[in-house]
């Protein structure tokens, strides 16, 4: 968690329920707005605002995979989010909003008791990243794509802002889909689609903070050269 008091208590975790969604990974200090309606996740809800209102949202696995008991897969590590808005609609729907707290990993899931599937999982550390220099390099590549990202420069530089590097590497990962779209990803294809939640879903799932970093440094080296832009690490290192 990025924060102690964020971690929520053990039982919760023993037990958590999930939300597995196919295109969509819930970053920590992301807001993910959903608008609910099936039977499962409306009871779902209503489980959550009675108990801690925690909710995990991992990443569904592609091309239908199953588990052992013919379950849709998910990734293993995923955003543990909290319940921070509900609303009850006339017709039943509930739209709600999870802010993303920190990440989890899955131990065991349980059997089913509910109509919605429930987890035993851990809380995943979060220390803070030790590598300054290539820290910098991050920082000096992101002012890059700033200059050449048109509408999105503003957002992008707006996180060089962030005091704390580890908001600022999620909030990077937030940006990938729409910085590979930039650098001319092609996304006719579902499966291309998908490559793009998988880029986030790599970073979110970096065992250390200066994997996540090196990881997107270089990804925004890549698409600078893709978009004519020289990057020379070692330069900028030295």
């Amino acid at each position: 968690m990025l924060t102690a008091r964020s971690t929520p208590l053990p039982e919760v975790l023993a037990a958590l329920p999930i939300f597995p969604l196919p295109n969509v990974v819930l970053l920590p200090g992301m807001v993910l707005p959903l608008n609910v309606f099936e039977p499962r996740y409306l009871q779902l809800v209503d489980h959550a605002l009675n108990e801690g209102q925690h909710i995990g949202v991992p990443l569904l696995r592609p091309r239908g995979e199953r588990t052992v008991d013919r379950r849709p897969a998910f990734e293993p590590v995923f955003g543990l989010g909290k319940l921070v808005f509900h609303l009850r609609l006339p017709d039943g729907r509930r739209l709600i909003r999870l802010e993303g707290l920190g990440r989890v990993q899955l131990v065991r899931e349980l059997p089913m008791t509910n109509l919605f599937r429930q987890v035993e999982a851990v809380a995943l550390p979060e220390p803070p990243v030790y590598d300054k220099s290539t820290l910098l390099l991050l920082r000096s590549q992101i002012e890059r794509l700033a200059r050449l990202s048109g509408d999105d420069g503003d957002a992008l530089s707006s996180l060089l802002a962030l005091p704390d590097p580890r908001i600022l590497l999620y909030a990077l990962t937030a940006f990938l889909p729409s910085l590979e779209l930039m650098g001319g990803h092609d996304v006719a294809s579902a499966a291309a689609r998908r490559q793009l939640v998988d880029l986030q879903q790599q970073s979110l799932a970096a065992e250390t903070p200066e994997d996540r970093l090196s990881f997107l440094v270089d990804r925004t080296a890549a698409l600078l050269r893709r978009l004519g832009e020289t990057t020379e690490a070692s330069i900028l290192l030295n």
